[in-house]
């Protein structure tokens, strides 16, 4: 942690790939947010790459609800995804959610989030919003909530996945 950035991180028992694979649909975002607050994506699909925009429904305890616009920063596939979040149609304010995975030897993923306030500089959003937005422990619970997913989606799939490989071709 720094005085501009809060940073989590846990071990996901699971491939990278499956990892990053939720990571980067934002229709999965709901689930995983820690926070509470992200409600919904307004027909978003899986993020490919860096310059994308997906839009989500938000509810936050005070302003309400809303929505965001949210533009892709950093993609790397199975290793980085990042956006920084705007009001609709709007430039981002300059705060951004940055994901990482590393693959590790056992098949496990290392996986971080970091929430950076670092280029927030406008001082009509300095005085109305305050920093972090989130707590520590927000992010925590969506390393939390992404495991479970992993988990769901692992007991679920690979059932199908060996079906598939006993079918004769």
């Amino acid at each position: 942690m720094t005085d501009t950035q809060l940073t989590a991180a846990r071990t996901v028992h699971a491939p990278a790939s499956v990892v990053f694979a939720l990571l980067a649909d934002p229709r999965r975002h709901p689930e995983l947010d820690g926070s509470d607050m992200v409600r919904g994506d307004v027909g978003a699909e899986p993020v490919t790459g860096v310059g994308q925009v997906f839009r989500m429904d938000v509810h936050h305890r005070v302003a309400g609800d809303y929505r965001t616009d949210n533009h892709v920063t950093a993609f790397e596939q199975d290793a980085l995804i990042a956006w920084r979040t705007a009001a609709v149609d709007q430039e981002p304010a300059g705060w951004e959610w940055r994901w990482r995975t590393e693959a590790r030897d056992d098949g496990a993923t290392d996986v971080s989030i970091t929430y950076d306030w670092s280029d927030v500089h406008d001082p009509a959003v300095l005085a109305r919003v305050p920093l972090p937005g989130v707590p520590q422990e927000a992010l925590q619970r969506s390393l939390e909530n992404l495991a479970a997913a992993v988990e769901d989606w692992l007991v679920v799939s690979t059932p199908r996945r060996l079906a598939r490989r006993a079918r004769p071709r």
